[in-house]
């Protein structure tokens, strides 16, 4: 939604489709598509569905509805060859969101910021730091998406800072770079929600808090405007700390979530976080004691890891305390170590289109990993914080809620 801002500010009239969320079928998009008689195109796209967009993009080139292509997305970003070849009416990639690279490059610009051309030239993001308008939220129904957060209320997504300080093996945001936004210009879009009838947001930073004293001028910023907004976020637990805890909290900030990864400190740094166990169980506590509920992440079937260690990791989410947890296979997503391992022969598996890996990169089956998955899904939930949580969000979206809390855990099985 970035796109949408900066192209309207540009003077393009923006149609914003996306037809998951609205559940349309292939046929449906294209005549969507149609209607809208597009002069250009910009397209999202990803690893996990890579094969259907690969389908309906030369379906709409088929039909003549792919005028000035360009494609954004994990696979054309890491993997520029790959894309060209697999969607042959793709004029451009853009590698940097939040540039002025679409625009420029559909006013013949020689030097669009951000884009990767057809010839593999790539063009280098402008600055270190993003500006943007407001995003077109006007154009977003407001309950098009859902998250077990936030009671089931609709959420608008704002992102303040771009892309990530760190570099974890199984991630590609760290190869993103990292970039600081206006805090002015976040504000402004946050007012701008609100005004749309959102008390919700997913602030969708992948590290909020990737540059700490930005972040907390930022949350204090947001405190004096009063906009009565409730927002969850992704932060890094180190650095993280009481006072920064309480100044979110004070923002509106109702959920951290974080990405603790494993049990393991040693396994944890050699993904890229040489963060202690330690550091985890305080930046939990700073969060509870502000008031702001935590939900964990973690990866199972990192190369390295064994059943013990999985149960461990299980065990581990459950004495952080957490209100919320999320275990998710590796996956060796395009632009990360993992890749690059599976690609050269150093590792076995690893596609996130065919199911987060193919023999995975550990000596554990797939019917293992899944089993370890669910087994640390329903442990973990089946205790009283979680539970609680879940129920303390009963109210007006009571039903929502507990839908979308029934699809996020049923995905496990």
């Amino acid at each position: 939604m970035v796109q949408s801002g900066i192209l309207t500010a540009q003077g393009h009239d923006i149609t914003f489709i996306d037809a998951i969320a609205s559940r349309m079928s292939a046929e449906h998009a294209i005549d969507r598509i149609r209607a809208a008689k597009p002069d250009a195109v910009l397209a999202l796209t990803g690893d996990a569905s890579w094969s259907n967009d690969v389908r309906f993009l030369r379906r709409l080139g088929a039909a003549g509805l792919t005028p000035q292509l360009i494609l954004s997305g994990d696979v054309p970003r890491f993997e520029a060859q790959r894309a060209f070849t697999d969607i042959p009416d793709a004029q451009a990639i853009l590698t940097d969101f939040t540039d002025l690279g679409a625009a420029a490059f559909w006013a013949n610009d020689p030097q669009p910021p951000g884009i990767i051309d057809r010839t593999g030239t790539e063009h280098p993001a402008t600055t270190r730091r993003w500006s943007s308008p407001s995003a077109r939220h006007d154009l977003i129904a407001m309950n098009a998406y859902r998250l077990p957060f936030h009671a089931g209320q609709p959420f608008a997504s704002v992102l303040v800072n771009y892309g990530c300080p760190f570099s974890c093996t199984f991630c590609n945001t760290g190869e993103l770079g990292y970039k600081l936004r206006d805090i002015g210009e976040a504000i402004e879009e946050l007012r701008l929600v609100h005004s749309l009838g959102y008390r919700a947001v997913y602030i969708r930073d992948a590290t909020a808090n990737g540059q700490r004293t930005h972040w907390l001028s930022f949350c204090r910023t947001l405190a004096q405007q009063n906009l009565d907004l409730q927002w969850n976020v992704f932060c890094t637990f180190r650095p993280f700390d009481a006072q920064l805890a309480h100044a979110m909290a004070d923002a509106g900030c109702r959920i951290v979530q974080f990405g603790f990864e494993t049990a393991s400190e040693s396994l944890r740094g050699e993904t890229g976080k040489p963060f202690s166990n330690e550091a985890a169980q305080a930046a939990v506590r700073y969060c509870h004691e502000a008031g702001i509920r935590v939900c964990g992440h973690f990866v199972l079937g990192l190369p390295g890891q064994d059943e013990r260690e999985i149960l461990e990791t299980a065990t581990f989410a459950r004495k952080l305390d957490l209100d919320y947890a999320s275990f998710n296979l590796a996956t060796a997503r395009p632009g990360t170590h993992l890749r690059e391992h599976t690609q050269s022969g150093q590792l076995p598996g690893g596609d996130a289109s065919a199911d987060g890996f193919v023999d995975g990169f550990t000596d554990l089956s797939q019917q293992a990993l899944k089993r370890l998955r669910r087994q640390a899904i329903v442990r973990f939930y089946l205790r009283p914080r979680p539970i609680r949580t879940i129920v303390d969000g009963f109210g007006p979206g009571t039903w929502r809620h507990l839908a979308t809390t029934a699809r996020a855990f049923s995905r496990a099985f």
